[in-house]
């Protein structure tokens, strides 16, 4: 496997597989802590739950300043999908069986309540032990580093690359890369990143109104958004430019949205000897 290789790139960066290491011994030294931590009111045990957020957040984040032979984003995208199946585990092994610690065990039954219950190792409801923990702790570990990868894409990497560097975006979207096209691909672009943000942002915020006893204004909120969302994505594809030449290469279902003005384009595109009618 050599350093250009795309697994190499995505699955074996130094630095967030330094990391990993680095919250290993962090659990190690953090576990007295933790087991003498009945009540939670300490935030130690997230080090063992949800380490694995700190290695695929710099693995995500890296991209940024990091090159590599294609898009960035495409990178990026990958990391969330496969570094948190590696790493979720690898900690979530890590995070359970350092209770084997000498004395660790103990200490967790001896802070434990009556009817079992400690708020990181609680036997309430099951026996407690680390083994019947590791399930838990690995889809934690797991899926806490996944959702706050797609996060910072959505709200750090994505609107980066819009706003600082949009060729790149451009290209990972299979946009027309000349430059023609680029100042109308560069607004597409940008608004591609502010819908994402509200997609994810709107729907949060909704909720948190519903919680606060406020769902009308959260209803009035989300009725906005879907006027607002239909004109911003008509604004999007007024702007975009596809490179057919790119997507014409690719399945039929993986097309994407084909308008009838990107079809005109295309058309004249193959019988004006390349050039995109706009």
């Amino acid at each position: 496997m050599t350093w250009n290789s795309p697994w190499r790139r995505i699955l074996f960066t130094p630095v967030p597989w330094l990391l990993v290491v680095a919250i290993v011994v962090a659990q190690y030294l953090v576990i007295d802590d933790v087991a003498a931590d009945s009540e939670g009111d300490e935030l130690l045990g997230l080090v063992l739950m949800i380490g694995a957020v700190v290695p695929v957040s710099w693995a995500v984040l890296e991209t940024i300043w990091l090159r590599f032979a294609g898009p960035s984003i495409m990178v990026a995208f990958a990391r969330i999908l496969a570094l948190p199946f590696l790493m979720g585990p690898i900690l979530g092994l890590t995070g359970t069986y350092v209770r084997l610690r000498s004395g660790v065990e103990q200490t967790i039954e001896a802070t434990r309540r009556p009817d079992g219950w400690h708020y990181w190792f609680d036997a309430s409801r099951g026996s407690g032990t680390a083994t019947s923990d590791l399930a838990l702790i690995i889809l934690s570990n797991a899926g806490a580093a996944m959702l706050a990868g797609l996060r910072l894409v959505v709200f750090v990497v994505l609107p980066w690359f819009a706003f600082m560097r949009p060729a790149q975006f451009i290209e990972a979207n299979m946009m027309d890369t000349s430059p023609a096209a680029a100042a109308a691909n560069a607004a597409g672009a940008r608004m591609i990143s502010i819908i994402l943000m509200l997609v994810f942002a709107v729907p949060t915020v909704i909720v948190w109104l519903a919680n606060e006893d406020r769902a009308g204004l959260g209803w009035v909120l989300g009725i906005a958004m879907v006027v607002i969302g239909f004109f911003m994505v008509r604004f999007v594809l007024s702007r975009q430019v596809p490179d057919h030449e790119a997507r014409g290469a690719l399945p039929a279902w993986s097309r994407g949205v084909q308008t009838l003005r990107h079809e005109r384009d295309q058309e004249s595109s193959d019988g004006g000897g390349g050039a995109s009618a706009r």
